[in-house]
């Protein structure tokens, strides 16, 4: 099965059945994971702040750097590559608040509470969340089957329903 790696401020769609899209290094980062189980069209936003008011210009040159701008981003990339809007569902991982790192509370919980309200504008139902904490997580998502697994600080993987 190939593995496709989302990097830091980057997106990735694929309808390919073999593909294994993954996130590592989500610490106060978030991703935003979307998955149509009717077309098999699945995609992953992996984004770094919550919004790009502030920054409307690097926001032109890094879309997927701010959630406000990457999941509708993302939306649109999983239409291009035929998922339909009404049926796409969406799993949401990251938000850590990790030690020494005092300001990644703000930008944890901005991540958290704008892909959630993003989400809700788009009327893209949040079907599995596993969020903050003080631990970096990965996440896998099979493009076949829609199944997404996060790991744990035990280092195990567990589904996220």
């Amino acid at each position: 099965m190939p593995q496709i790696l989302v990097k830091l401020a980057d997106m990735t769609v694929s309808g390919n059945p073999e593909d294994l899209l993954v996130v590592y290094g989500l610490g106060s980062t978030a991703a935003v994971l979307l998955y149509d189980k009717e077309t098999r069209v699945g995609g992953i936003a992996h984004f770094m702040l919550p919004s790009s008011t502030s920054e409307p210009r690097r926001a032109l040159e890094y879309p997927a750097m701010y959630a406000d701008v990457a999941i509708p981003r993302l939306v649109e990339s999983c239409i291009g590559k035929g998922a339909c809007r009404e049926s796409l569902t969406a799993r949401l991982a990251g938000g850590s608040i990790l030690m020494g790192q005092g300001i990644s509370r703000s930008i944890s919980e901005g991540n958290i509470a704008t892909a959630r309200q993003v989400l809700e504008k788009l009327a893209i139902p949040l079907t599995a969340e596993n969020t903050g904490g003080n631990h970096n997580r990965a996440v896998r998502m099979e493009i076949a089957t829609g199944k997404t697994v996060v790991r744990r600080p035990d280092g195990g993987w567990e589904e996220m329903a």
